[in-house]
């Protein structure tokens, strides 16, 4: 079953790497006018001294932020599953207007075919009863995930982001297709001449 790792940042760290990647932007267009510039010998050499200077600050970043991370890993959890939890989470309604009114789904909803109040937790959530081990949230950091409440503790801590952000990762492991590299060198089209 496909599954995807998913990085949630500790605190100030999401800002860290945000500011530390300005940076290197910043130095990059700075070394970019002075090449185009003229200017004194050696002002080249000082612009790229500090892109790289910028460039292994972030990387350093990179690596504290990543190492302070929780870690979850999201997987996919079969298309029966699948289409149970989506039918147990219908899109919240909007009643009609006008002369002919027809409800509408919420706009919220619209979209992604479901209650996105209610689905995104169940979806993470999710464990088969006949096996625990077959479940969308494979690893949450360090959650125990076979505790009572463990995982759905955690799950309530999470900002609006985070939760959103994994509850859209599973959302796309459960909907996208198969990924075979050799797959694009055919075309199911005829074949065209260039003669005619």
């Amino acid at each position: 079953m496909p599954s995807k790792t998913v990085l949630i940042y500790a605190d100030g760290d999401f800002e860290r790497l945000a500011e530390a990647r300005q940076n290197v932007g910043v130095a990059e267009r700075q070394a970019l006018a002075a090449q185009a510039a003229p200017g004194r010998l050696g002002d080249d050499a000082n612009a790229d001294a500090e892109v790289a200077a910028a460039q292994a600050r972030y990387d350093e970043i990179v690596d504290e932020a990543t190492a302070r991370a929780e870690e979850w890993v999201i997987g996919s959890i079969g298309h029966e599953e699948w289409r149970r939890i989506l039918a147990e989470h219908p899109p919240r309604k909007l009643p009609g207007e006008g002369e002919s009114p027809t409800e509408t789904d919420h706009p919220d909803d619209a979209d992604w075919g479901v209650n996105i109040e209610t689905f995104g937790k169940a979806l993470l959530m999710y464990a088969d009863p006949e096996d625990d081990a077959h479940r969308t949230v494979i690893k949450a950091g360090d959650v125990a995930l076979d505790t009572i409440g463990g995982l759905g503790r955690r799950i309530k801590r999470l900002s609006i982001g985070q939760l959103e952000t994994l509850w859209v990762t599973a959302y796309v492991l459960n909907t996208g297709g198969i990924s075979d590299p050799k797959a694009a060198r055919y075309s199911p089209a005829v074949p065209k001449s260039d003669a005619t």
